[in-house]
């Protein structure tokens, strides 16, 4: 080989590693390890200006079962809000930062979070799981261990970055406007001129926007974020309904709503006005909504609410605005379409009899970099029984439940809000089929044991099935085309009437 040709494939041996399978890089099996080599002087600067979001020339290296690749003149910074003031810190790590264009496996940017608030370090990740598992534009993610200059730092969670390359992934184009909404991103109308809204700071010592515009950035044009809040400040009447479908995917916005409350998830849009995406796919001004930064999630509490039982009706911020949710949820047929999203969370992903085996994966993938792991104890002082408690029971204030008792509480109160039980005064008797919408099987739940009969409408009021089934048992549904089906049921002398929806 000439040596011209042997040099240039050496560089692509060393810079390109994405020819290998980016799977590697979100490992689902194993606990891949992280290295950064980074000057001293370097490292302390870091660690000494804490809100800054300059990158730091590193060494990056990753260890995995197969070999290992090493990435030189990497960028490496702090990433974060409040966890910046924490011992165990956040970082970013950045491909393309001294070397413009450059990906390894794939992607331009990671991130690292180090969970400190969290006893069990699974949340985050969890949530993502679930979210992906609904069919959410999915965001990778996965467990490393991080070492700095040959220290061990502990367990993080290693996330896919939101920028080009995730667009192309997911919508597959991406040169529409990501805009990245933080506190107070509440979209609550203040008038038609751009200004106004990237003069609202999440903060100000960084220059962060609350509405910031992490594409298209030269041409800062934010007249498409505009038209979608000036279209939420009109009434929710019959024009609103149409109109909004064409600007936002609803069905998204409605199932991103359901998951935050399933898996009680706070620090959003609907409660604190914080933490999602809204891109506007090709400049079309048609928005996706997309959900990040959850690891207040499963039970972890800062305002001393019970989330666990809190009403998912009224889950939102009521004493704030927040047309993008309550504008939709005004609309009977968005509602209704809310409630079946929510339905088919509680009862599918994140029902506790489903959800519990992945839980105990997890805990038991991390189990050994997690104790461990001494940057974790920095911050609440959590021991290796607090690791473990974490799961089943409360550990402190903000942390009052285990996230599998919280499951199975907010199982039981989602499902009592949304069918509440028979009651002599009203006649009413819990009856209901999950998920919904459905693809190939559903489920009965029933408070009454015993045989129920069932028969499937189609629009035109055709019977096209008829069984008898078991509450709890699957029901085959292959067979029946795509659309929307009227279900009646007869249990000894109830007769009821349910819509569902098979997709």
């Amino acid at each position: 080989m000439k040596p011209l040709r042997l040099y240039v494939f050496l560089m692509l041996l060393l810079f390109c590693p994405v020819l290998r399978a980016q799977d590697t890089l979100f490992d689902q099996s194993k606990v891949n390890s992280i290295h950064i080599i980074i000057h001293p002087d370097s490292l302390e600067a870091i660690m000494q200006d804490v809100f800054s979001n300059h990158y730091y020339k590193a060494v990056f290296v990753y260890d995995y079962e197969s070999g290992a690749d090493t990435v030189y003149d990497a960028g490496f910074r702090l990433r974060g809000n409040t966890s910046r003031l924490s011992q165990k810190k956040s970082f970013k790590i950045s491909f393309n930062e001294f070397a413009q264009g450059r990906r390894y496996m794939g992607v331009k940017k990671l991130n690292l979070n180090g969970q400190h608030n969290d006893p069990t370090m699974i949340r985050e990740k969890l949530f993502y799981d679930i979210w992906n598992k609904a069919g959410m534009p999915p965001r990778r993610t996965s467990f490393v261990r991080v070492y700095i200059n040959g220290s061990y730092r502990g367990l993080y969670t290693n996330l896919e970055e939101y920028d080009k390359d995730w667009l192309n992934r997911v919508y597959h184009e991406n040169d529409g406007n990501l805009y990245k909404c933080t506190y107070p991103a509440s979209l609550v109308y203040f008038g038609p001129d751009q200004q106004t809204y990237k003069d609202i700071y999440n903060n100000y010592e960084t220059g962060d926007r609350a509405y910031d515009l992490k594409t298209n950035e030269s041409a800062d044009d934010y007249s498409d974020l505009v038209a979608l809040i000036t279209l939420l400040d009109q009434e929710a009447d019959t024009s609103f309904a149409r109109m909004i479908k064409e600007k936002i995917d609803v069905a998204g916005v409605l199932k991103a709503y359901a998951i935050d409350i399933a898996t009680g998830n706070w620090d959003d849009y609907a409660y604190l006005k914080n933490n999602y995406f809204l891109y506007d796919r090709g400049q079309s001004g048609y928005f996706s909504f997309v959900t990040f930064d959850t690891d207040n999630t499963f039970g972890i509490d800062w305002f001393g609410i019970e989330w666990a039982t809190r009403n998912c009706k009224s889950w939102y911020n009521d004493t704030e605005a927040r047309p993008l949710i309550t504008k939709l949820l005004q609309v009977p047929a968005f509602d209704e379409m809310f409630r079946m999203c929510l339905d088919t969370i509680v009862n599918n992903y994140t029902y506790p009899d489903s959800i519990f085996p992945h839980i105990d994966t997890l805990q038991n993938l991390i189990e050994d970099a997690a104790l461990e792991d001494t940057y974790r104890t920095l911050d609440y002082g959590y021991t290796v029984d607090d690791f473990y408690d974490g799961f089943s029971k409360a550990v402190d204030d903000h942390s009052p439940y285990g996230i599998k008792p919280f499951l199975e509480k907010r199982y039981e109160t989602v499902k009592e809000q949304l069918h509440p039980s028979s009651n002599p005064e009203n006649g009413h008797l819990s009856f209901f089929v999950y998920p919904n919408p459905a693809t190939d099987k559903i489920r009965l739940y029933s408070e009454k044991p015993g045989s129920c009969y069932l028969t499937i409408i189609d629009c035109w009021g055709n019977a096209v099935m008829s069984t008898m089934s078991q509450p709890g048992a699957d029901i085959n549904i292959s067979g029946l085309a795509r659309g929307i089906y009227m279900l009646k049921w007869q249990l000894a002398d109830y007769t009821g009437i349910q819509k569902i929806i098979l997709q």
